[in-house]
This record gives C-alpha cells, structure tokens and sequence, in this order.
C-alpha cells in the first residue's frame, strides 16, 4: 500500500479529469481536477521527481480525456484497442507537453512565493500551448462550455484565458487548503489574490505571444 501511495493523487485528478472531460454539469470539476496533483508537486523538490509526477500526470491525462483518440489509432493502424491506449500513453508527453512544462516553471517559481509561482504556472500552461505544435489543439477551458456565464469571458481572453482562469482557481484553492488550520481569515487571501493575479497573467500572456511572434518573424 505505500509503495501505491504516490499514485493515489495522480488517480485522484484523473478520475477527476475524466469527468470534466465528459462536459454537462461537471464542469464546476475544472477548478478542482488537479488539486491532488498540486498538493503532491507541493511536496516535491528536485527537478527529477517533478518531472516524473509531471510525466505521469500527462499519461493519465490523456487517458482520461482522450481515450477516444487511441481506440481511433486502433482502429486506424488495425491493432486491438489496448494497443491504441498504449500508444497514447506513450506519446502523451507530446500530445500534452504543457504539463511538464507547468510543473517544471512553477517549481523554479516557488522561492518567488506563491503569487509569482501562480503565475509563472499558468504562464507557462498557456504558452506552451500556443507555442508547442501539438496533435489536439485543446486546452482545459474547453471544459467550461456548459458554463452560460463563464464560456462569455472567451470574448475577453479566449480559451486560453478560461484556463488560465481554472489554474488560478487551483491555486487559491490550494493555498486555502495549506493555510486552513490558521483560520477563515487566513483563506480569504488565497482567493483573493488569485483574482488579481488573472488580471497579471492576461497581461503576461499577450507580452509572452508578442516576443515569440517577433521571433518568429526574424527567422
């Protein structure tokens, strides 16, 4: 059972995952999905074990989300449909590079305290989204559509916008969760910095895409 132990947090926002996936009225799940994960990356230190965690949470992902695209490979290639989701498991790094790169930033982040560390998370998530060419072009605000209200704020700062709003979401949560034993006062913070900090981070997005446009445009 304790050797387990490290995959119970994984398992925990995959299932969680997946039911976001499905879309309806599990949205409201997209602000808590990866809140196991978080709370394991919150424990590790080396570069290693994040990057392991990271590399298992893109699998799970991907099985959870896209279970659909290696039954297709499947059924494309001729192989049993295990083998599709073996193949998909495989290449799950390159199909969701943005994980990896998310928990890799926010660790570097962590001395700079947890507003910066939030931000260059989400930073990060984003941008290697819109950078990284990827197989599926999806993106976790996708899953906030059955929303009426929320999927309106996409005319403001697109869908990438929408995720980068579920990933301040889970930090505050986050950070209420950590500071819970010091009171109600202590949660009202996390809250409320993670809502100043989505004002930053669109900020940060458009500065992000207009360098690697003039980039682009000098090769």
């Amino acid at each position: 059972m304790t050797a387990l132990k490290p995959l119970l947090p994984l398992l925990a926002s995959a299932l969680l995952l997946a039911l976001f996936a499905r879309g309806g009225a599990a949205w409201p799940l997209g602000f808590v999905a990866l809140l196991p994960w978080l709370g394991q990356l919150e424990r590790l230190r080396g570069v290693r074990a994040t990057a392991l965690s990271a590399w298992a949470m893109s699998v799970l992902l991907s099985l959870a989300a896209f279970s659909w695209l290696g039954e297709a490979l499947a059924r494309y290639t001729g192989l049993p449909p295990w083998l599709g989701l073996v193949l998909l498991a495989v290449g799950a790094p390159l199909f969701q590079p943005q994980v990896l790169l998310f928990a890799l930033l926010r660790l570097w982040a962590a001395p700079l305290g947890p507003v910066l560390q939030a931000l260059a998370g989400a930073a990060a998530w984003v941008g290697a989204e819109w950078l990284l060419p990827r197989l599926l072009d999806d993106t976790l605000g996708y899953g906030l559509y059955p929303s009426v209200w929320l999927r309106q704020a996409a005319d403001l700062g697109g869908t990438a916008g929408l995720t980068v709003l579920l990933l301040l979401g889970h930090e505050a949560l986050l950070r209420a969760w950590l500071r819970r034993r010091d009171g109600l006062s202590a949660l009202a913070a996390p809250l409320a910095t993670a809502a100043r900090s989505e004002e930053h981070t669109s900020e940060l997005q458009s500065r992000l895409h207009l360098v690697c446009r003039l980039l682009l445009e000098k090769k």
